[in-house]
């Protein structure tokens, strides 16, 4: 990375994937907007860290690619839009160089989400009786998880870089 501004805006990633997981972790929802955000400081970080086309054009490659298949998950109710539109977004900046651990990352921390979301599911099923009926939440806010991807790789992104 060339200059401070270009680090400053390098750091918009790991911030908005934290408040991407908070917002999810509250509301069960990322905003569209946040990803809109995301997309955009992308750009911005391309221009000034002086990215060629061709650079770009492979970090856009591994977006299109995890959208598409993230847009599967989601059409067969496996993941949420906002999840799958998060997930395109962290991958258009973690690109090639790390992608494949970005996923693995982000997978783990998602089974690990699951476990816990399982887990408090049965202790409240234990502590609940019957005439106890209240609604329980069933999706795990994988923004999370996403996020827990993307800092995992962030010091082998910014080496890439």
């Amino acid at each position: 990375m060339e200059s401070s501004l270009t680090s400053t805006v390098a750091a918009a990633l790991p911030v908005l994937l934290v408040w991407a997981a908070a917002v999810d972790l509250l509301t069960r929802v990322i905003p569209n907007r946040l990803v809109l955000v995301l997309a955009a400081c992308f750009a911005v970080f391309a221009l000034l860290a002086g990215l060629d086309a061709a650079r770009i054009a492979s970090h856009a490659g591994c977006a299109l690619l995890v959208l598409v298949c993230a847009y599967g998950l989601f059409a067969a109710s496996l993941l949420g839009g906002g999840d799958a539109k998060l997930l395109a977004v962290a991958s258009l900046w973690i690109g090639p160089n790390a992608l494949l651990p970005f996923l693995a990352g982000t997978a783990l921390a998602g089974g690990a989400l699951a476990l816990a979301y399982i887990a408090a599911d049965f202790a409240g099923d234990v502590l609940r009786s019957d005439a106890d009926t209240r609604d329980r939440a069933t999706a795990i806010p994988y923004g999370a998880a996403i996020a827990a991807g993307g800092l995992a790789v962030m010091p082998d992104w910014l080496a890439s870089i």
